[in-house]
């Protein structure tokens, strides 16, 4: 078992640090802690990422949702190493097994890109080169990470479009990505980022564009992906919609901040953080016979170079008092698999 104890200190910049002291199941996969990513602009410093600590283990899908601007990417591509410039992962820890990501060089995260963790970005069009058949953009993939020979790498493509479920998956080797619909487009960067069989995979806004037949038919089969290979899941979107049938937990940002974290069932049950509260009510009930206007939350997310003092999501919120304005909330541990950032957080616990 995991035993954890958290303890809370404040920088002299007024910021929550938060310092961990955990033994990890041997499941445990990815552990981020205390990450701080930012931009340095000519307008300012974007806090892109503020702070945050999350963990992934084998055989568990991680929802991270929020609106655009919450962090959601810049903390997938911090764990990629691909943050350039002006960007910088000021602080923090990625550890990878146990094994410090933020230590490595240029040339070994090159080879656990890929091999180890793979990614899956949102826009299928620009992620594939137009001018590569989708046969040669895979074997690119295997060719940097293994040492098949050609026509191997030809056979491993064809299984790999065959495990992704894309018709006629020899035919396709020799097609361009704009002679393929949006769905096969999205297969053929899901088969590039298992091929060498990476132990964590993480989908950017897998389903973006897609309709939801597609959708669903994609999240099916990621589900299959992940039981055949046992990997780590970690799901990127704006849409709590899309997580309810796909993962095991869910982390809510907002802001360059976790908010919330809880199992799905219990995030759906009884969502805690004034947020998460507000995204949930603006999902569409089926189950309604006549669809009242949804509510939303008012306001918009604030510029993460202007952000406002106290709790960032307090100029929104209906709930907010005094203490929201002026002082930010450190997220605290509530219950088994439970986590919130709110100072009225008591009075939401039922």
């Amino acid at each position: 078992m995991r035993s954890e104890s958290l303890g809370i200190s404040t920088e002299s910049s007024g910021s929550i640090v938060f310092q961990w002291e955990d033994m990890v199941e041997d499941s445990r996969l990815l552990e981020i802690r205390n990450l701080v990513t930012r931009f340095y602009t000519e307008e300012g410093v974007v806090r892109a990422v503020d702070g945050n600590s999350l963990h992934l283990d084998a055989g568990e899908t991680l929802g991270i949702v929020g609106e655009s601007g919450s962090g959601k990417t810049v903390t997938a591509l911090s764990i990629m190493g691909l943050i350039e410039n002006p960007g910088l992962i000021e602080s923090g820890s990625i550890l990878f097994r146990g094994d410090e990501l933020l230590e490595k060089t240029q040339q070994e995260m090159l080879e656990i890109r890929g091999k180890e963790i793979a990614m899956v970005f949102q826009d299928p069009m620009n992620s594939l080169n137009p001018t590569l058949t989708v046969g040669d953009q895979i074997a690119r993939v295997l060719h940097f990470h293994t040492s098949l020979s050609r026509r191997e790498k030809k056979r491993r493509a064809i299984e790999l479009l065959r495990q992704v479920e894309m018709p006629e998956p020899e035919k396709r080797l020799g097609n361009y990505p704009h002679q393929l619909s949006g769905g096969m487009r999205q297969r053929v960067l899901i088969a590039m980022a298992i091929s060498c069989n990476p132990t964590v995979v993480i989908l950017d806004e897998p389903t973006t564009a897609l309709d939801v037949t597609i959708e669903a038919q994609i999240f099916e089969l990621v589900d299959k992906l992940k039981a055949q290979f046992d990997m780590g899941i970690i799901l990127i979107t704006h849409d709590l919609a899309v997580v309810a049938n796909s993962c095991d937990r869910v982390i809510v940002m907002y802001a360059g901040r976790i908010v919330e974290e809880a199992p799905v069932i219990d995030l759906y049950e009884n969502p805690l953080h004034p947020y998460t509260r507000g995204l949930l009510n603006s999902i569409p009930q089926l189950d309604k016979e006549k669809q009242e206007r949804l509510p939303s939350i008012p306001g918009e997310v604030p510029e993460l170079i202007t952000l406002p003092e106290g709790c960032n999501f307090s100029p929104r919120c209906k709930y907010a008092v005094e203490k929201c304005m002026h002082d930010d909330p450190p997220i605290i541990k509530i219950a088994p698999g439970r986590r919130l950032a709110c100072w009225k957080a008591g009075e939401f616990i039922e």
